[in-house]
């Protein structure tokens, strides 16, 4: 029996990179960042993509790298923030894979997001409060399209064994 794809969403801190890599060694399943694969065939960092050709050329690319993996089985992918709630990129992974979103309050991620200003250096010089706010607006945004996932996950209390309930449904 082969494996399904498994398409890992929720918000920038959520521990999409973070747990993806872990899940997929641990499961003996491949493993993608969506956005680093955006950035190697680009040969650029998303930032200088959008900042150089906008939001709409970075959605493009990463809708054509989302679907490269259409004919893989046992593949597990880190998409990007932002990545379900554009073009039918969700119904497109429900389809095609099991989607798992790691869910996370706003301050959880705010924390997170903090420890991780040396691979986010836009946020370098951000303000807690006004960070927050944004993390709040664009949760509150994201949600309906987030909470259609297969399966939503505690982001705030995930460990090794908690990619297990996954493959439960498959």
């Amino acid at each position: 029996m082969s494996l399904p794809n498994v398409f890992l969403i929720g918000f920038m801190g959520s521990g999409k990179s973070h747990w993806g890599r872990i899940w997929a060694r641990k499961n003996h399943l491949s493993f993608s960042d969506l956005d680093g694969e955006v950035e190697k065939a680009f040969g650029m960092r998303i930032v200088d993509i959008f900042e150089k050709h906008g939001e709409d050329k970075f959605r493009e690319l990463e809708k054509y790298h989302l679907r490269k993996i259409e004919h893989l089985t046992g593949h597990l992918v880190s998409c990007g923030g932002g990545t379900p709630c554009f073009f039918d990129n969700m119904e497109w992974m429900k389809k095609n894979g099991i989607v798992v979103y790691l869910k996370a309050s706003p301050r959880y991620l705010l924390d997170r997001v903090m420890e991780e200003t040396s691979e986010r250096p836009l946020l370098k010089e951000v303000n807690r409060s006004e960070l927050l706010f944004y993390i709040q607006k664009k949760l509150n945004e994201r949600a309906p399209v987030y909470e259609q996932a297969d399966i939503i996950l505690n982001a705030e209390s995930l460990d090794n064994t908690s990619f297990e309930k996954v493959f439960e449904t498959a």
